[in-house]
């Protein structure tokens, strides 16, 4: 039978499987501080299915291992600077342990952790880190595909049978769901555009019995908002689809799209032209689009050589025209449209990490944070995709959102460019937690 402080600890703050801490965490709210007194509470009863005490930080794949068993089970704390003896010792260098800290939460473990680490400093200038987890995006894996619960204070791997209740468990609730706690709906939201999308997908509906503009009823109709606690909350795909172009920007600095022009071939050549863009989806898909329009040609097919030639002549005659290369537009702007649409959002917690478009003189690369999908990679050339964010993709690439879309994928993009250039795309590959794609042109 589980020890009474086992419940204690369950009780120091909100319950880890509650709506509103997860969400408020992942987007816009603090995570709650542990004071010295519930940390001695929590140290004074020793180990248990949700506690591990260490004393210091090592070995990285055992504690990946223990992160994940605490996660799969029923969450818990893991303290660093408490020995055997249950004796606070502290840590030398807590801000270095919290970065290696969410470095695994964020790169070893499949779906990522989304950790509360908190530092807890004593008057004897011992200072204790402190990691928590809950159990919502269970069951977590490693890399190489090994599942861990925790039975008592003891991790050990999943058994088949256990594996299969954790995957019965698995939340259907995706990113774009997650509810924006400080955007305000009356406030927020661009009109202009968001009527503009409704009225031209239901033009018979708004007629003129329709009284007013119900811009809060509509949106949870469309799933773009959700009631919480009796309060109808804005998700983050209603604000990154409709929101004003300044309140997304303030609300998710780091939901941008970083768009350069290098004079090269790589990233190390010398930078012509760069511009951060900001705004809802529809701000950065047209100021990448003008961006990429300034420094290429884009074709619906390839042009003959004598109209290539003809194209180049006229740019050398201006010495201002840099070198530029012709590429197919539908597979440029579907590659847009994925590099907007299909972003991980989770990663919006890694705030260096922004998603790129990088022109070079012999191709275009798309960037993206990204995790390891739930399929192979590979398989997106084949067309099977698993859309994080399906929703915000349907109301993004809907003809009456405004924006120009092209259909096909991943394998429209190859073979589109293998058509035009001659040449495969690069990708798509994941490295260092990056989706890449670099589309080369016809020079």
């Amino acid at each position: 039978m589980a020890r009474k402080r086992n419940n204690v600890y369950r009780r120091l703050r909100q319950a880890p499987g509650s709506e509103r801490s997860y969400h408020a965490y992942q987007v816009d709210l603090p995570a709650p501080m542990t004071s010295r007194g519930e940390l001695v509470r929590m140290v004074r009863g020793g180990e248990d299915t949700y506690l591990e005490l260490k004393v210091r930080f090592s070995n990285v794949e055992k504690l990946t291992a223990e992160i994940i068993a605490l996660a799969n089970t029923a969450g818990g704390a893991m303290v660093f600077g408490v020995n055997d003896q249950l004796r606070i010792e502290g840590v030398d260098d807590p801000e270095d342990i919290e970065m290696q800290l969410r470095d695994i939460c964020a790169n070893y473990i499949q779906p990522p952790v989304f950790p509360y680490i908190n530092k807890v400093a004593f008057d004897s200038g011992r200072r204790i880190v402190i990691l928590e987890v809950d159990t919502d995006d269970r069951p977590h894996r490693t890399l190489d595909d090994r599942f861990y619960i925790r039975e008592g204070s003891t991790k050990r791997e999943t058994t088949r049978e256990e594996l299969s209740l954790l995957m019965r468990e698995m939340r259907l609730t995706r990113f774009e769901q997650v509810p924006v706690f400080h955007a305000d709906i009356e406030n927020d939201i661009d009109e202009s555009l968001f009527w503009s999308y409704v009225r031209g997908v239901n033009p018979g509906y708004w007629g003129e019995s329709t009284k007013g503009f119900p811009t809060d009823s509509v949106l949870r109709d469309m799933g773009l908002a959700v009631k919480i606690e009796d309060e109808l909350l804005l998700t983050v795909g209603g604000l990154l689809l409709f929101g004003l172009n300044d309140r997304v920007a303030e609300l998710t600095p780091h939901a941008g799209l970083r768009i350069t022009r290098y004079s090269g071939n790589d990233h190390n050549s010398p930078v012509i032209e760069q511009s951060n863009l900001q705004g809802n989806l529809f701000r950065l898909f047209d100021g990448a689009s003008s961006f990429i329009n300034r420094y290429v040609d884009l074709w619906d097919a390839r042009p003959s050589r004598k109209t290539r030639e003809r194209e180049s002549g006229e740019a050398k005659q201006d010495s201002f025209l840099q070198s530029r290369a012709s590429y197919h537009r539908g597979a440029i702007i579907e590659a847009l449209t994925n590099s907007v649409v299909h972003r991980d959002w989770r990663d919006w917690s890694a705030r260096d990490r922004q998603a790129r478009i990088n022109i070079y003189d012999d191709g275009v690369e798309f960037i993206n944070p990204s995790q390891l999908p739930e399929l192979p990679i590979i398989s997106l050339r084949y067309g099977v995709t698993t859309p994080h964010n399906p929703c915000l993709k349907a109301i993004f690439t809907n003809q009456h959102y405004g924006l120009p879309m092209a259909r096909g994928g991943v394998p429209m993009i190859c073979a589109e460019t293998i058509n035009f250039a001659r040449r495969a795309p690069e990708g798509p590959s994941i490295t260092n937690g990056e989706f890449r794609l670099k589309i080369h042109g016809l020079r």
